[in-house]
């Protein structure tokens, strides 16, 4: 009886594997937001609903300096994009908690949220005004009704009885459909006083295709609003965003920057005199990078402050009361914070653990923000660059109880050499317990993007740990054209998107081959989005790999250019088909499906407008006609991700099941075509 005893308290200790009922069952930390004075740390903490149908989130509120959260909201809905009042006192907040998504407003001293927005097109921004009295929100108008809500909600209900009718480009966007709606800004009055429309016309401002609500600043003075919209007539081809000026009251705007790229992220210094800025300084690139300018107030004068800085800056922010800026950007597969001073010296204050959802206090000196790793799950953190200890303070411990009793895989980086002397990053993860001199089967992850990067950070949708726990070593490869590598490595990719990429990917494979931890013999690929399309590029190239996933990937570059809705993507990566057409067909995996043979999964979800369904269905049709083993999953209430906990879910167990079928069996023959 002792024995058995003993015997059960010691197999309880051995940890398990991590499954994908672990990684779906945790608390999901979000949008962390600091308080002015920095003392206090709003945040939402987000579950799976009791069907997994959708996550449902609650907002709570800590102590900067550690101690007990306490909890704000408890409805089952979804609560988003805290953000407190100039005096710290109140927290606004969007909730769907009656029907469509709306800003509430929570006074800290008691009480409960009230509803201070009731905007047909719901709310997907907001801030404060200066004074407190106010809200602006982002809102989807009909261009002849702004901020009338009456007008608007007619114009709904007629909408709702005709076909989507549309003359111009950017018509749907991601998953949802925009040919008759506009995103306008919309300032609403605490008191109860009538909205006004901040941003009229037959244009998005602020852009849907891009931009956030850092793209929103106020003057100190409080008279004037900072907003990013797209200057050029076609939307669906430019990402010429420009800072604009807008008289709070209401009025009519001032554009304050005229370069040709993006201008995002308008930040007036604290005696507004001067303005700084996030610019990229080519037209049409949407992962160009990021410079810091400070400008007068008006714009003019304007310096680059980074120029010779080869980081791409983010999370901007005025510290040491005007005399710097400071800012966070990727490294080399870590986030770094850095401070600008305004003669241009840039000094590394912090380098370490993922950074997502940068909050500033008000004098710059404290960030809130969300911290995690390959092996650590999102936590609420604050972090004071530059003073002692610059390490995160965790004030949650999600991963810590959520994972009790899970083994996750060991991470290491990964280095190899290009084919053109560069050098290559990527990381490793290891099955739990692995001892060196050990092999085992191996899966290829490539990222998205293509400008994109397998950063030390945690991720919900493609987890190396879930590959490791069934004792894999992953291989996550940051391949020409990954971020924070420097821009001369980001814009590799461009017109060269099967060529240099692919031939870093195997080379960071073999690099992981060479180390003895990954078996040669036994490897799956899998990816999604521009990892897709990787996966169905590697199809026609190779014959190394045992198995592929390709999720919302790419298979006919050319008619993927007529499908999709941000046009300038594709005509900066590879141009106008009618234009390049020997370029959409060198790249264009549809290509080389005479050669393809390797067992293959696609997957996609049928709302995606960035890479329609319709490729995932060639994708399959000419693996079948080519007698491939194959399998597709469609679903048909997922866009370009998979986000239902219940999908995912199903995705998880799909994908894990067909890698593990091809990983454990003989090496496949593909049949003959059929």
């Amino acid at each position: 009886m002792l024995t058995a005893a003993l015997v059960a308290l010691a197999l309880a200790s051995v940890p398990r594997p991590f499954t994908v009922d672990d990684l779906l069952a945790l608390e999901r930390a979000g949008d962390a937001a600091v308080s002015p004075d920095g003392a206090s740390v709003a945040y939402t903490v987000a579950t799976s609903s009791a069907g997994g149908e959708k996550l449902v989130s609650a907002l709570h509120l800590v102590p900067a300096a550690g101690g007990a959260a306490r909890r704000l909201t408890f409805g089952e809905e979804r609560v988003t994009s805290p953000a407190f009042s100039p005096d710290g006192r109140r927290i606004a907040f969007l909730s769907n908690r009656k029907g469509g998504t709306q800003a509430w407003v929570l006074d800290l001293q008691g009480g409960e949220a009230r509803r201070v927005t009731d905007l047909p097109g719901g709310v997907s921004e907001l801030r404060f005004t200066p004074d407190g009295a106010a809200l602006v929100v982002a809102s989807d108008v009909d261009p002849a009704c702004g901020a009338d809500a009456a007008c608007n909600r007619k114009a709904d209900a007629a909408a709702e009885v005709r076909p989507h009718l549309t003359d111009r480009l950017l018509f749907r966007h991601w998953n949802e459909w925009r040919e008759r709606v506009r995103t306008h800004l919309v300032r609403v009055p605490l008191d109860g006083g009538p909205a006004v429309d901040l941003t009229p016309g037959d244009r998005d401002a602020p852009p849907v295709q891009r931009g956030s609500g850092d793209d929103l600043a106020f003057s100190p003075d409080g008279k004037t609003l900072y907003y990013v919209a797209v200057s050029d007539p076609v939307e669906a081809t430019s990402t010429n965003g420009d800072v604009y000026a807008v008289p709070l009251a209401g009025g009519t705007p001032r554009r304050v920057t005229t370069a040709p790229g993006w201008d995002g992220s308008p930040r007036p210094s604290p005696d507004g005199k001067r303005l700084a800025w996030l610019a990229q300084p080519r037209a049409g690139y949407e992962a160009d990078r990021f410079h810091v300018m400070v400008a007068a107030a008006d714009g003019s004068g304007a310096r680059d402050l980074t120029a010779g800085f080869d980081r791409s800056a983010a999370d901007l922010e005025w510290a040491r009361g005007g005399k710097a800026l400071r800012f966070t950007a990727e490294s080399e597969g870590v986030h770094a914070v850095y401070e600008v001073d305004l003669a241009g010296k840039v000094t590394e204050l912090y380098r370490g653990r993922n950074l997502a959802r940068v909050s500033w206090s008000r004098d710059g000196a404290r960030l809130a923000a969300l911290v995690d790793g390959l092996a650590a799950p999102p936590e609420v953190a604050v972090l004071e660059p530059g003073a002692r200890g610059p390490q995160p303070r965790l004030l949650t411990g999600f991963g810590a109880k959520g994972l009790t009793g899970v083994a996750l895989g060991e991470v290491r980086p990964l280095a190899a050499t290009g084919k053109d002397g560069q050098a290559l990053h990527g990381w490793m993860v290891l099955p739990p317990g692995h001892r060196d001199g050990q092999r085992h089967p191996a899966v290829v992850l490539v990222h998205g993007g293509p400008q994109g990067a397998w950063n030390d950070a945690w991720s919900f949708r493609w987890n190396p740990m879930l590959y490791a726990a069934r004792g894999w070593t992953v291989v996550l490869p940051n391949p020409r054209g990954s971020t924070g590598f420097g821009q001369a490595y980001t814009d590799a990719v461009r017109g060269n998107w099967g060529g240099t990429p692919y031939d870093d990917i195997m080379r960071l494979t073999d690099a992981a081959v060479a180390t003895g931890a990954a078996d040669g013999d036994r490897m799956c690929a899998a990816g999604a989005s521009y990892g897709g399309y990787m996966v169905n590029w590697i199809n026609g190239q190779t014959d190394r790999f045992r198995c592929l996933v390709a999720h919302a990937g790419n298979f006919d570059l050319r008619m993927a250019y007529y499908d999709t809705e941000e046009l300038w993507f594709p005509e900066w990566e590879l141009g106008r088909p009618w234009e390049a057409s020997e370029a959409f067909e060198r790249w264009s995996p549809s290509a080389f499906v005479g050669r393809w043979r390797t067992p293959t999964l696609i997957s996609h979800g049928e709302k995606d407008f960035r890479v329609t369904v319709t490729q995932g269905f060639a994708a399959f049709t000419a693996l079948q006609r080519r007698g491939v083993p194959s399998r597709l999953m469609v679903f048909p209430d997922e866009g370009h991700w998979v986000l239902k906990p219940r999908n995912a879910k199903v995705f998880h167990d799909e994908v894990l099941g067909w890698i593990g079928r091809w990983l454990e069996s003989p090496a496949p023959q593909a049949s003959a075509p059929r």
